[in-house]
């Protein structure tokens, strides 16, 4: 699960380290997915359709069918928004998708999942 370079401070850091990793892959094991998933980590801009509503985000994971966002702000189920993806060569990526559903993730944040409509 995890990989080291090398050992970590001590015993403490290990377990806690360890501990999140677990809690993430048991997260990721009671998501539903139609798509595997890879992690990809991006900026992302939401711009809901007919409404004044925008926000930024970050990318969790992405498929060929949709994409997993973290972001402060629930999101409607079922609107549908353009996805400004950020890529690390400066381009951007603008995407028609459509949140199928949102869940809090924390205490101050929410996890959504988008299914793809189209490139724009």
């Amino acid at each position: 699960m995890l990989r080291a370079a090398g050992p970590s401070i001590n015993d403490e850091i290990d377990e806690v380290v360890t501990d999140l990793l677990r809690e993430e892959a048991d997260y990721d094991r009671m998501d539903s997915r139609s798509a595997h998933r890879e992690h990809l980590v991006r900026a992302v801009h939401i711009s809901a359709l007919g409404q004044e509503q925008e926000q930024w985000s970050f990318s969790r994971n992405i498929s060929l069918t949709g994409i997993g966002l973290i972001t402060q702000e629930k999101i409607a189920e079922d609107s549908t928004a353009v996805l400004t993806i950020e890529r690390l060569d400066g381009y951007k990526i603008e995407m028609l998708a459509t949140c199928r559903w949102c869940s809090p993730y924390g205490k101050t944040w929410f996890m959504s999942g988008w299914q793809f409509i189209n490139v724009r």
